[in-house]
């Protein structure tokens, strides 16, 4: 990516204007329309019809198919404006009539896009009005390959909800990938498991009506390799009937009791049963409950558990031959064999996730740094790092941290861990760093002096007392990379003009960077 912003392609040119086309149509359309229906409604609905039919024809034939997606977004995008414009535009004792037929046209001009080379959806990220027309023409999507339908009612209407998501699902055989989350039922699993063959992932999260029945219709889906079941009625006996059934499933999600479900298929069922499972997310898991997924899922290349002192022992963990990602909760860095973890499996681990984990200090950090050589995301979480009793005064056999991307730090640290990790993580792309932590300008000098951060391309440093406009034309000027500048809302000294300078400054200099306030983010 270039420093400078560039003009967009041709292509970007084309689509977004062929957005603005869309709502253009529906402005064209809206005067004949009004005045058509004041006459006769139905004859004015069967009009406009036949004229999203024409245009949806228009942009099948003229689009590449493999543009859809962006046009889709493109085209929902001008419609919004246009439903903001039009609500702008009339007042208080406007005709409410007149208000809801223009409305209702721009909900039905979505229907442009409804075309067979549709193959993402996630109702999630279309703007709430006009969310409607794509459950009732959900079937007209013939090509979809990822369906997120979200929350849907949160559980509320579910059987409201059921027929009309069968039917649409019926259409729609291409799909691999499928989120309904608090809704989905046995029927519409049903209509899954007859019409969409190519099934791969299926997040099924907190729905009330899924239980141990329906594992019975799912395992019907014989190329399923994700399914989550979290907050759903499936109990011990739902998830071993899954595991024994599902021959290709590498993940379950989160499952609180896989350890149990382990134990139970091992005593009641078959003692050498193995399974594919890669990915393994546990709250509560006992020392012979991670021996046996050590045993018995020896794929598994994310392991996520919560840590209990005085029922389970990590180092069980050294079995797994393919172990990449490491996410630990609630333990001691040096009391529970962290350390000696690392020390067997540090040189294949490219995620090293710390989540409340004490006895953190730099010597641990110099640790991860020779242990852990192709470590390229690190998250220290609601973690206190503590001064260090007697430094390590080895030499470094291993430049430390020069293959991290991701550094996210909520946490309570001093500067001297934070200066150990950020200036040798000298390829790092990603900061985070979190409101426990203030940095002052001086430290950012100080950084930026031995490492320019030369690949950075998001910092988020969430809260500061400290840092002025010296530090921001520093980054900038050093950062030579970055995209994304933000939560400088929370930096307390700087004005509202300075923000204001920052912005014109980047925008005067042509600078590719984002300093919006309201972005969303993942710690």
């Amino acid at each position: 990516m270039s420093r400078y912003k560039q003009p967009p392609t041709l292509e970007n040119l084309a689509i977004n204007s062929l957005g603005d086309w869309v709502a253009c149509q529906a402005e064209l359309q809206m005067k004949p329309f009004l005045a058509l229906s004041h006459r006769d409604p139905g004859a004015a609905y069967e009009a406009l019809s036949k004229t999203v039919d024409r245009l949806r024809s228009i942009l099948e034939y003229n689009v590449p198919w493999m543009l859809h997606d962006v046009l889709a977004k493109e085209a929902i995008r001008a419609l919004s404006e246009l439903m903001e414009n039009i609500k702008k535009s009339f007042g208080f004792r406007s005709a409410m009539e007149k208000f809801a037929s223009k409305m209702n046209m721009v909900v039905k001009m979505a229907e442009v896009i409804f075309t067979k080379y549709l193959t993402f959806l996630s109702i999630d990220r279309i703007p709430i009005k006009l969310r409607s027309v794509f459950y009732t023409k959900l079937h007209l999507l013939t090509g979809l390959v990822y369906l997120n339908l979200g929350s849907l009612s949160g559980g509320w209407k579910t059987a409201d909800l059921e027929g009309s998501i069968i039917q649409s699902l019926k259409e729609l055989h291409c799909l691999k990938y499928l989120v309904i989350n608090y809704d989905c039922t046995d029927n519409i699993l049903k209509c899954v498991v007859d019409n969409c063959k190519l099934m791969e992932k299926l997040d099924l999260s907190s729905s009330g009506s899924i239980t141990n029945s329906s594992i019975d219709i799912i395992v019907k889906l014989k190329l399923l390799k994700s399914v989550q079941l979290y907050r759903t009625l499936v109990s011990l006996e739902g998830f071993a009937n899954l595991l024994l059934n599902c021959h290709n499933l590498e993940d379950i999600g989160r499952c609180d009791n896989i350890g149990k479900v382990l134990e139970y298929i091992q005593s009641y069922i078959d003692p050498s049963k193995t399974f594919k499972l890669r990915m393994y997310v546990s709250r509560y898991a006992s020392g012979s409950h991670l021996q046996l997924a050590v045993q018995m899922c020896p794929e598994i290349k994310s392991m996520t558990v919560y840590h209990n002192t005085l029922q389970s022992d990590l180092m069980v963990l050294i079995g797994l031959k393919d172990l990449r990602e490491l996410k630990l909760l609630s333990c001691d860095f040096y009391a529970d064999q962290i350390k000696q973890v690392l020390q067997v499996k540090g040189c294949n681990i490219s995620n090293l996730h710390l989540e409340h984990v004490d006895q953190i200090d730099l010597n641990a950090l110099m640790y991860i740094s020779q242990m852990c050589p192709l470590l390229e995301t690190l998250t220290l979480y609601n973690c206190t790092l503590i001064q260090h009793t007697s430094l390590y005064t080895k030499k470094l056999d291993i430049l430390p941290f020069r293959n991290l991307k991701r550094i996210t730090c909520v946490a309570t640290c001093t500067e001297e861990h934070l200066l150990f990790i950020l200036t040798n993580c000298l390829n790092i792309e990603f900061i985070h760093i979190g409101t426990a932590i203030q940095f002052t300008d001086d430290f950012v000098l100080k950084i930026l002096n031995i490492n320019p951060l030369l690949y950075l391309k998001e910092l988020r440093i969430m809260q500061s007392d400290y840092l002025t406009m010296t530090s921001v034309d520093r980054i900038i000027h050093s950062c030579i990379n970055l995209e994304i500048l933000v939560e400088l809302e929370s930096w307390t000294l700087l004005t509202e003009s300075d923000r204001e300078y920052v912005r014109n400054y980047i925008k005067i200099n042509n600078f590719n960077i984002d300093t919006a306030p309201i972005r969303r983010y993942d710690i």
